[in-house]
């Protein structure tokens, strides 16, 4: 086996790497450039803040206005060892990729009623190392939400992030509702069926359901999730296939894809948190005639309780990822595991937040990841990405 490094140009790859380095290339700069260093939302702070009530003496309607700006660059590292020819031996194949983006959101919330919002997003979004992927102000949220002591319902456009397993955080088109509440002796229940947004041939039509509950010390959750392309996807490597060659674990994506989750996360005391969540999963893509019915999981070390309005405020967290391919259907994870095509990845991420005064925080974060199992002719791929991050609250 030879060792060298190359830069992973068209030009290069096509005269000395062929197609399989082709695939390299795909997955770290068209998927690594949307899901690397992409920072969490923060649900927490703009989309779950406590539901005003019918008898709170506000006057109604009324226009309330959040949102944030930040600063993102970052840095990953890419490499794989790809074949020269069928059968030839293979090379070593490295990229960087650098981000430096700056991203502006707005969150104008009309309150109908005590229980009753209209919600939106506008988003501005420049990165100077690609002005190709600039983009100017639009609407990217606009939804409906209702919320009573017993029951919540969302239509429209808004975010789907689901869990701590990386599983999903997406833009979608639908409807979820909830009944219950994690402290109820049933639980909570929530329910959704929608469609994801972008181009037809990208977004994917689903349902899930996710149960949670709050037993003491530890909050216990299960969820299930069916996804489907809208439209079936075209073979991952023609060149291969009309070689007659499986593309296999080589190959990119899937049609359809069912998800299990439990999780189980526990707060020995208010700073300290413990989790761990055991995946299932089954995805097949029918271009390229593959299927896979693997398990996973993600555990979770965290300490700490961020406040964006106290100075010091701080939380760390250390996760360690096994999971297949087809149990992530859009990461949560600030890290590109499409690299890993259906070779499905594991390793480590860790991330630390910090409140430099109130409204204006500062993060670091970091993964070194690699494949969880081998192609047929990709082998020996890791990622390595380490972002900073910069964000100020309105």
């Amino acid at each position: 086996m030879t060792h060298q490094k190359a830069r992973l140009t068209t030009r290069n790859l096509c005269q000395c790497l062929g197609a399989f380095a082709l695939l390299l290339s795909a997955s770290s700069t068209a998927a690594g450039a949307d899901a690397s260093f992409q920072e969490l939302e923060q649900q927490g702070t703009l989309d779950k803040r406590e539901p005003a009530r019918a008898d709170d003496g506000k006057n109604y309607p009324r226009l309330v206005l959040h949102g944030d700006y930040r600063f993102l660059y970052g840095k990953g590292r890419f490499h794989a060892d790809v074949p020269q020819d069928l059968g030839g031996p293979y090379r070593r194949v490295d990229q960087d990729h650098f981000r430096a983006e700056q991203r502006l959101r707005i969150f104008p919330f009309l309150e109908t009623s005590g229980s009753t919002s209209i919600r939106t997003m506008l988003e501005d979004k420049r990165d100077r190392k690609d002005e190709s992927r600039r983009q100017r102000l639009k609407l990217s949220r606009l939804y409906v939400q209702h919320e009573n002591a017993h029951t919540k319902l969302e239509t429209g456009r808004f975010n789907y992030y689901l869990m701590d397993g990386n599983v999903i955080d997406k833009r979608i088109d639908g409807l979820r509702f909830r009944t219950g509440d994690v402290d109820w002796p049933q639980g909570s229940l929530a329910v959704f069926v929608g469609r994801t947004t972008g181009e037809p041939d990208k977004q994917k039509d689903g349902v899930s359901l996710l149960w949670k509950k709050r037993l003491g010390k530890m909050d216990a959750s299960a969820a299930y999730l069916d996804f489907r392309q809208r439209e079936d996807l075209p073979t991952s490597l023609p060149k291969l296939h009309k070689s007659g060659i499986k593309a296999g674990r080589d190959g990119d994506g899937f049609d359809r894809q069912h998800i299990a989750s439990l999780a189980a996360h526990y707060h020995p005391t208010e700073k300290w948190e413990l989790g761990l969540e055991v995946l299932h999963s089954d995805g097949r893509h029918n271009a390229d005639d593959y299927r896979e019915s693997e398990r996973g999981f993600v555990a979770l070390v965290q300490y700490g309780v961020l406040d964006e309005a106290r100075t010091g405020s701080f939380s760390t967290w250390l996760r360690y990822y096994d999971q297949p391919s087809s149990s992530v259907l859009y990461p949560t994870m600030d890290a590109d595991s499409t690299f890993f095509r259906r070779q499905g990845f594991r390793g480590w991420g860790v991330r630390t937040d910090y409140v430099i005064a109130p409204g204006l925080a500062c993060a670091v974060e970091g993964f070194r990841l690699e494949n969880r199992s081998e192609g047929a002719q990709l082998r020996a791929m890791h990622e390595y990405i380490l972002g900073t991050s910069v964000t100020a609250y309105f």
